[in-house]
């Protein structure tokens, strides 16, 4: 798979831009599954980081991880629940 083909794998991926999710019958905002699904990410990507013993690239902690989870936060709504 070539980075051309990125731009057509998030197109399948792309929803109406609904900002509701229906879960077990209850709604919820889509800003709070972004907000858990980019927490998440944050801890998965320092896992791996430091199982690569690259822990140090996230230094200074106190402005990278807060960085990273907003990437992550940010790029999960745009994918999933920006309208087009």
């Amino acid at each position: 798979m070539s980075v051309a083909n990125l731009p057509a794998l998030l197109a399948l991926f792309k929803s109406t831009g609904d900002p509701l999710l229906n879960i077990a019958g209850a709604y919820f905002p889509a800003w709070l599954a972004c907000m858990v699904a980019g927490a998440l990410g944050t801890w998965l990507a320092g896992q791996i980081l430091a199982r690569l013993g690259l822990g140090a690239a996230l230094r200074p902690a106190v402005l990278m991880v807060p960085s990273l989870f907003a990437l992550l936060t940010c790029g999960v709504w745009i994918v999933f629940f920006s309208a087009t």
